[in-house]
């Protein structure tokens, strides 16, 4: 196969991947826990990664249009899972986390302070290449981390306080009720998400903290600027409009705003805070630090627009040249356009 699935993610590359630097790896664990593999699942459904053999790559990916996507035909994912979709992930990582300068917001540290009683545990739900939870790993060393994602992308090389899984998130947690501390969800691509909003509060104990963070779908001005993309930037705006209806087909909605409404619905977690953080986009902003994000962020929204490719053709049924022109167009209204960011909307609440 010519596509390329990149397991590279050593901790030595992605140290030196780091936009300003992260952490040095952690040590292993010495806090007394044990290490190996949860043992109180409610069913088998997942399993610990390991290397793929190749009779086994066909059942997880499968080969379109000359990129790599998961083969998990009842799961609608418009994106590839290789090497190139990998490393944008990664960089969308690092950005977020040079956003917020941290790889949370709300009472995280406190919740996950260490207690000699019993292991504080940590679940990543969509975890992708896996780096929020390494990262996360280092940070807090006596905590138990395990990501969870339905194609095995993650680093077959993780900390000793970690594992990573393959598991349906729209299917029931494998985890016994109230076990976990943190449950953390970013940037999903769901078609059901409040089942899986009652299934983290299920596995969280009660004052255990719930995170999601999600990049709207569309593109904004920061303040200041010009009000109406739809007039400043048309060309990114109809990106994000022909994106969104194609994915509102397969059904997965834009989910940004209703997640504190359903966060209340669940009538299971209490307190919390909802915060906008906006993106730069490009090299617009006055500040060194925001125009390095920017720039960061530029080059991760190019390489999404390339990734959608595939999916363009194939659900949308766009020719070549409108495929050219509808990218073209955005690209250079975000290359172009100042004042123009993304906004990235997390939410947290605590497990009544």
């Amino acid at each position: 196969m010519a596509i390329e699935l990149n397991y590279r993610h050593n901790l030595q590359d992605d140290d030196e991947a780091d936009i300003n630097g992260i952490p040095s790896p952690g040590t292993p664990n010495s806090m007394g826990f044990d290490d190996d593999h949860d043992d109180d699942s409610s069913s088998d459904t997942s399993s610990i990664l390991t290397e793929l053999g190749a009779d086994e790559f066909p059942g997880h990916f499968r080969e379109h249009g000359g990129r790599l996507f998961h083969s998990h035909g009842n799961l609608p994912y418009p994106l590839p899972v290789d090497a190139d979709e990998q490393a944008r992930l990664d960089l969308q990582h690092k950005i977020l986390r040079d956003l917020l300068g941290s790889h949370f917001v709300g009472p995280v540290a406190e919740s996950l302070a260490h207690e000699s009683s019993r292991q504080k545990r940590v679940l990543d739900l969509c975890t992708g290449t896996g780096r929020w939870v390494m990262d996360m790993a280092s940070q807090f060393r006596h905590v138990r981390f395990s990501g969870v994602d339905i194609v095995p992308i993650a680093t077959r090389r993780p900390h000793s306080n970690a594992n990573f899984e393959i598991l349906d998130v729209t299917q029931p947690l494998r985890w016994a009720d109230g076990v976990m501390d943190f449950v953390h969800a970013r940037s999903k691509q769901i078609a059901n998400y409040p089942a899986m909003l009652r299934e983290a509060a299920r596995v969280l104990r009660p004052g255990g903290i719930f995170f999601s963070g999600e990049i709207g779908r569309y593109v904004a001005f920061a303040p200041g600027y010009p009000s109406n993309p739809a007039v400043d930037a048309p060309g990114a705006t109809r990106f994000f409009k022909v994106i969104n209806d194609l994915l509102e087909r397969i059904r997965l909605h834009e989910i940004t705003g209703h997640i504190p409404h359903w966060l209340r619905r669940t009538g299971m977690f209490t307190g919390g805070r909802i915060q906008e953080h906006l993106i730069p986009i490009g090299e617009w902003h006055p500040s060194s630090r925001q125009r390095a994000l920017g720039r960061a962020y530029l080059d991760a929204m190019t390489v999404f627009a390339e990734s959608l490719k595939p999916f363009l053709r194939g659900q949308g049924g766009l020719s070549e040249r409108e495929i050219f022109e509808l990218i073209d167009g955005y690209v250079r209204d975000m290359r172009g356009v100042p004042g123009l960011v993304s906004v990235y909307q997390t939410v947290w609440a605590i497990k009544a």
